[in-house]
Parts: C-alpha cells; structure tokens; sequence
C-alpha cells in the first residue's frame, strides 16, 4: 500500500494539472460514492478513503510546493463538488461549505508545518485550532443535555416510535458528541503526518521517523494540560471536557513517540510495535496511559538520547 501511495504521490506532484485533477477527482468520489451506492458500509469506506487521499496530497502539494500550488487544486475540488451537487441533489453551495469544513484546517496546519518545520508546533497549533472550535461550538450550540441526545435518536428512530435510552447509553453518547472535535483533530493530524512521510521518503530521507521519535510538547503545554483537566473535574463544564479529548489526543502523539524511541530500535521492533497498536485500539484505557506518558516525559524525559537537547519546544 505504500508503494502504491508513493506513485500516486508522484504523479500528483508531477504538474499542476495532474495535481488538481486527482484532488478534484478524489475529493468528489468521497462526496458522491456513498449516496450513489446507498450508503452501504463498503461505500462509506471507499468515500472515506478517497477523501483521507484528497487531503493527505493536498496537504502534501502545499509542504513541497506552497500554499498557491495547494489552493489551486482545491478549487478545482470545490467547483468539482459545486458542480455535481448542482446536478445531482440541487445543492450548489455544498462545495464551499465543503471546502470550509475540510480545507481550511488542512491548508492552515500544513502551511504552519511547511513554515515552523516541525511537528511538534504543528501539533500546538492544532490544538490552539481545535479549541478555537469548541469555544465555537459551545457558543452556538449551547450546553449539550441528555435531552437534546435523546430527541437526536428519536428522529433517527422509527415513526411513532420512542425509544428508552438507559443512562449509561445517554452518558456515552453526550461523550461521543463532546469528543467531535478531539476525533477531526486526530484525523487531521494523522493527514499530515502521513503528508510529512511522503515527503521525506519522495526526497529519499528518514526525516519524518527521526522528527516523530524526538517528538515533544514542552513543559508549557504540559502544564496547561494538567491544568485544564484539574478545572474540568471541579468546574464539570461540557466545553473543558471537550478540551480535555484534545489534549488527551494531543499528548499520545508525544507518548507514542516515546513507544516508538523505546520498541523501534529492538530487534523485533516492528513486531512488538504491532501487537503494541493492536492493543491500543482494544483496550479502552490504553489512550489514556499513553497520553499520561506523553504529559510526564516533558520532565522525566523517557528518551534521553533520542531528545536533541536544543529542542524548540523545550523550556
């Protein structure tokens, strides 16, 4: 799959036309499979991995070639949308509404990488980004209630039919809500980081597995952490909650760098790095742990010799 992700790379980059014609092309797939295949599990899938493809290149032409370059093939996208939710469903303002939602965070943070030329600032601005979002979030939408949920599922629900929701349902659900943003943060910090691989490994280096394993945030924003999660046990506010997601997210990137200074060296390593993700998606306390291990390495530093000690983001 890599192979095939570093051709298209390099088709994508090889002129402005092709670079604007695969985005478009990628990004109106992603729209349009699912409706037209009936929103079948395999069509979700397919829209969702054309549209991770669209931005991991676009934010890949905007690393290598600057943010001009990535906005011209998102305007062939946008028009690209426009176009066809005209025709099709009669919704010419799709394309840009897309184009606000799925591009803006895209453009801003791979420019921010493309000038700061380093993740872990990257990382931050995402995060200042993502809270940007929340604050915005709790304005216009208000404090999110167990009733608002329920009546959300009633109109997914059969006609006529109410559906009694136990409490540990509505509590897991008021969550999943909360942790909207923290999940399109994590996502588009992955779209960069594989954006940053292609990078490197087109220009022939091991750039990115060095800059991830010597990845660190800084005491600052460690502290600000802490902070934040301490004010949302007392103060039991929705909005620090959502907070609290995003920088849970945020420092996992830092503590798997950590996992990935320590196993990636062994031998064995890839292995042992393999059952280590496959236990981070089934055990549901495994973020956590790995995000506490991102918090207390800006003080105990894990990685003594992986950590330059000229570090940007070092206090």
């Amino acid at each position: 799959m890599g192979v095939g992700l570093l051709a298209l790379a390099r088709y994508t980059l090889s002129g402005p036309y092709q670079a604007a014609a695969v985005v478009g092309l990628l990004a109106v797939l992603a729209v349009f499979i699912p409706p037209m295949l009936g929103s079948s599990l395999l069509a979700v899938l397919i829209g969702s991995l054309c549209m991770m493809l669209s931005c991991i290149l676009v934010s890949l032409i905007i690393l290598t070639q600057g943010s001009i370059s990535g906005l011209k093939a998102i305007l062939v996208s946008v028009l690209g949308i426009t176009l066809v939710g005209w025709t099709l469903v009669n919704a010419p303002s799709l394309g840009l509404w897309i184009g606000l939602v799925q591009w803006l965070p895209i453009i801003l943070l791979s420019q921010a990488l493309r000038s700061f030329k380093s993740l872990a600032l990257t990382i931050l601005a995402g995060l200042g980004l993502g809270m940007i979002a929340i604050v915005a979030q709790q304005l216009l939408v208000g404090p999110l209630e167990n009733e608002l949920v329920t009546q959300v599922f009633r109109g997914m629900g059969e006609a006529g039919k109410d559906p009694e929701l136990p409490p540990e349902m509505l509590e897991l659900l008021r969550l999943l809500v909360l942790a909207m943003v923290a999940t399109a943060y994590l996502f588009i910090m992955l779209i960069l980081f594989v954006a940053r691989w292609l990078q490197a490994s087109l220009a022939g280096t091991n750039g990115f597995g060095e800059e991830f394993r010597a990845l660190t945030l800084g005491k600052t924003a460690a502290g600000v952490a802490l902070l934040v999660v301490g004010l949302s046990f007392w103060l039991q506010q929705d909005w620090l909650v959502s907070m609290v997601f995003l920088l849970v997210i945020a420092f996992m990137f830092q503590g798997l760098a950590v996992v990935h200074s320590k196993l990636g060296p062994k031998r064995g390593g890839r292995l042992m790095l393999t059952v280590f993700y496959v236990l981070l998606l089934i055990v549901k306390q495994a973020v956590a742990l790995i995000a506490v291990t991102g918090v207390i390495d800006n003080w105990l530093v894990f990685r003594k010799q992986a950590v330059k000690p000229g570090n940007e983001n070092e206090d």
